[in-house]
């Protein structure tokens, strides 16, 4: 296969030659060697495998890379379409190629025996390169090939991507020791039911998805069976609405869980896992809007707009 054959969407991407059946680049410097068509093409048609430097070198493409079934299986589940998948027959479509400026590389193993569940090979944090080998490489006899017919790599914003390829992680480990039907309706209550089986698992999954353990909590925060059956009812109604919202609409939500819960701590882990259940989410700016909420406290929204939103989900008043 020639140069010719790899996708016209990759023909800026920074490609590096690798040696015949291997994952090992040929060049020394090749973070810094970039290859013109010509050396590309000659060194396919010689029957060498050829790797992408992944990150801004190659226009901010980034590779989500699938190392367990588990990934494979749900990612459809957990992480946006693309159509720039790849693969060997032993293990298709367990690479997925986004464009995602400033993305960073992140691994997540699993917690219990180190083996590897998926990584998201972009930039190293301080700048490291990372590569991908691409088809139509060929490694222990088999050939990578290009899942479909079209390649064109979605667009995702990093945080989002990092944070998804985060919940995957989850979602592998909850179909690895607890319940392959809970990860394949993924919430936000994963990474507790996780911690329930086993804390070494459950910490794992907290920090995966930019959460501290219930044993990391402030120990300012009162025990559970503490809180006034109205904190615990606020609660639940919380848990009861979606959200798909934009930053208007989570705002306003914020301001009702504030209010509604007098700016208790229990109403701000509301509000963190309502936030938490989007792909946007980032806890340093949740916290943030607490803060605001507390030098400007609401006077016009309350509880009577959560449960509004609660009833229009579904949600029906517990008996308990």
């Amino acid at each position: 296969m020639t140069r010719a054959a790899i996708p016209i969407v990759l023909g800026d991407a920074h490609f590096v030659r690798v040696a015949r059946g291997s994952k090992v680049p040929c060049d020394k410097g090749w973070a810094d060697l970039r290859l013109s068509p010509a050396e590309v093409e000659q060194h396919l048609a010689r029957g060498g495998n050829i790797a992408m430097r992944v990150g801004k070198a190659s226009g901010d493409l980034v590779d989500a890379d699938f190392d367990c079934r588990e990934a494979v299986l749900l990612a459809d589940i957990y992480l946006p379409a693309t159509a720039a998948e790849f693969g060997k027959p032993s293990n298709p479509r367990a690479h997925r190629l986004y464009r995602s400026p400033g993305a960073v590389f992140a691994s997540f193993a699993d917690p219990l025996d180190g083996t590897m569940l998926l990584e998201l090979r972009a930039d190293g944090r301080d700048g490291g390169a990372h590569l991908t080998l691409i088809p139509p490489s060929v490694t222990n006899g088999e050939r990578r090939e290009w899942h479909g017919a079209t390649v064109a790599p979605a667009e995702i914003n990093a945080a989002g991507l990092t944070r998804r390829m985060g919940w995957l992680a989850v979602g592998c480990v909850t179909m690895r020791y607890i319940s392959e039907h809970a990860a394949r309706r993924p919430y936000h209550d994963l990474p507790d039911l996780l911690w329930e089986a086993d804390p070494i698992l459950g910490r794992r999954a907290f920090h995966w998805v930019g959460r501290l353990a219930p044993d990391e909590r402030s120990p300012d925060l009162k025990p559970r069976r503490d809180f006034t059956s109205s904190e615990l009812r606020l609660e639940e109604i919380v848990a009861a609405i979606p959200n798909r919202c934009s930053w208007d609409e989570w705002n306003r939500i914020g301001l009702a869980i504030y209010a509604a819960s007098g700016g208790s701590e229990l109403g701000f882990v509301s509000f963190d896992d309502f936030s938490s259940r989007s792909s946007r989410y980032d806890p340093h700016a949740v916290l943030e809007r607490w803060k605001n909420y507390r030098r400007s406290p609401p006077t016009r929204i309350s509880l009577g707009s959560l449960v509004h939103l609660a009833r229009e989900a579904g949600w029906r008043r517990s008996a308990a």
